[in-house]
């Protein structure tokens, strides 16, 4: 069974105030039985070439050889268009990337807003998923504010980070369950609201993660708990593979 982290955090954050260096990472992921992560920044500053460097560090961070990486670009909406989708475009087409982010309280995006649409064009444009952070944040991480994307982009796979974090869990599986295009992915959510997700919408459109590798163990035994053995694999790995294409 090949484990996934699909949202770990590389970099300097000027928003949460925190700092997580490559050896963070190796470091952490050896001691757990993680096979691979996708890495997207922290929220660096708001400018084009801050969001540059740090996708060009995750793009080096990718060819570290101890274990398998993959980028995932995290642009701060309220570029112009065409700052978004140049740097969308050299993160995907260029660095190998396999997803975007939007992160509402971070990037102060509604995801509904034109800037916030104009986000997922560019990814349905690409043909690569889009992670929508959710649950801290009101009113923009509230998921429902992703529906208007789900049903306007139908064929583009979006992920819902943190599955609403237990404050809004209910409605992340709502958006799920009528758009079979939206995929959650709970950490940081709690035994029985997992347990929730996986009645409701199944292995199979769940994602593992941590969000910061010391939540590894914590994350795995989440799963363990309320995922059957059987489909366990799903979970940990193979939605991901089919989602990231990797």
């Amino acid at each position: 069974m090949n484990i996934i982290d699909v949202h770990a955090h590389l970099g300097d954050d000027c928003v949460f105030d925190h700092r997580i260096s490559e050896e963070d990472l190796l470091r952490g992921y050896r001691k757990t039985p993680v096979d691979g992560a996708i890495v997207q920044p922290s929220l660096p500053r708001f400018s084009l070439r801050a969001n540059q460097e740090i996708h060009d560090r995750i793009a080096a961070f990718c060819e570290c050889k101890s274990m398998k990486l993959w980028g995932m670009a995290s642009i701060y909406p309220h570029f112009t268009e065409e700052e978004y989708r140049r740097e969308a475009y050299r993160c995907i087409k260029e660095l190998g990337f396999v997803g975007l982010k939007i992160t509402p309280i971070g990037h102060a995006v509604n995801p509904e807003s034109k800037d916030g649409m104009f986000a997922f064009s560019v990814a349905d444009e690409l043909g690569v998923p889009m992670m929508v952070h959710t649950g801290s944040g009101i009113p923009f991480s509230d998921p429902m504010k992703v529906l208007k994307a789900a049903k306007t982009f139908p064929k583009l796979k979006i992920v819902l980070a943190h599955a609403g974090m237990g404050m809004f869990t209910h409605q992340a599986v709502y958006v799920a369950e009528v758009c079979p295009n939206v995929y959650l992915e709970p950490s940081w959510t709690g035994i029985f609201d997992t347990g929730e997700i996986y009645r409701k919408v199944g292995a199979r459109r769940m994602l593992f993660s941590s969000d910061h590798v010391n939540n590894v163990p914590v994350e795995l035994k989440k799963y363990e708990s309320v995922i059957p053995a059987h489909e366990l694999d799903w979970v940990l790995g193979k939605t991901a593979c089919e989602v990231f294409g990797i």
